[in-house]
């Protein structure tokens, strides 16, 4: 997982996560991923190959496409904050996606 924010659910609202995650697949080289949406039911989808990996810009979007999730949440009277999810959460919908998508197996 190179970058990661989760906003958990409250004041109505299902929260949101945004992660940027590395896959390496042996001779095949590695994959980058970004698993995005609500936070009960994200998505992920691949990147195109050529994504340059600058780590510092990446937590900058999570940050930037999370901020209106929070706003949502406090305007709704809940808490909110943006705080790391699991890693092993974040990787595991990945290998479910890969395993679902291209019968990957990665373990």
């Amino acid at each position: 997982m190179l970058a990661a924010g989760i906003v958990e659910p409250g004041g109505g609202s299902p929260g949101g996560v945004v992660a940027f995650i590395a896959v390496s697949v042996g001779l095949g080289g590695s994959r980058l991923f970004k698993l995005e949406g609500p936070a009960d039911a994200p998505t992920v989808r691949e990147l195109p190959g050529a994504t340059t990996i600058d780590l510092g810009r990446l937590q900058r979007d999570v940050e930037r496409e999370l901020g209106p999730v929070v706003q949502t949440i406090q305007a709704l009277g809940g808490q909110a904050a943006i705080t790391r999810p699991s890693s092993a959460w974040v990787c595991g919908k990945v290998r479910d996606h890969l395993k679902a998508t291209e019968g990957l197996d990665l373990g």
